[in-house]
């Protein structure tokens, strides 16, 4: 399923709560925006010891642009693709934190991290086949059917 646009009451995008999620779990600092191009983009917030804080505080450089961009996610990516798309981008982003950031992205997608989801899963689809079947077991007898002509 690709990354789907959701707008809020001012009609502004909102980002996939599931993929925010994913990438605060990496660095809280990281998190998509909307761009002018309409396209997600993978920000970082300048962490608060960043020197460039002080643009902000002098009026050269408004809070909201207190980021770096590290790339673009394609719109018809889907959200397990993510990871993915993020992980070819911080290897690609020239700058020290992104190897530790790198080493949390596979550590948080290997499949001990991602079993618990996995196994949940899994569970909800046998108990919901088991909620569907349920009404046919118990009768364990079909019924003829014949078409009006």
């Amino acid at each position: 399923m690709p990354l789907t646009v959701l707008v809020n009451l001012r009609g502004n995008p909102e980002p996939p709560t599931e993929v925010v999620r994913r990438l605060r779990a990496v660095d809280p600092n990281l998190g998509l925006e909307w761009s002018s191009f309409e396209q997600w983009r993978l920000v970082r917030k300048w962490p608060e010891h960043d020197r460039r804080w002080q643009w902000v505080q002098e009026g050269k450089t408004p809070p909201s642009s207190a980021h770096d961009i590290i790339g673009y996610i394609p719109n018809d990516c889907d959200v397990d693709q993510v990871p993915a798309y993020v992980t070819h981008l911080l290897r690609e982003w020239p700058v020290d934190e992104a190897r530790d950031m790198l080493s949390k992205m596979n550590h948080y997608h290997t499949e001990e991290a991602t079993a618990p989801v996995a196994q949940a899963m899994e569970e909800a689809v046998e108990q919901t086949m088991a909620d569907v079947t349920a009404p046919l077991k118990k009768t364990g007898r079909r019924k003829k059917v014949t078409l009006a002509e």
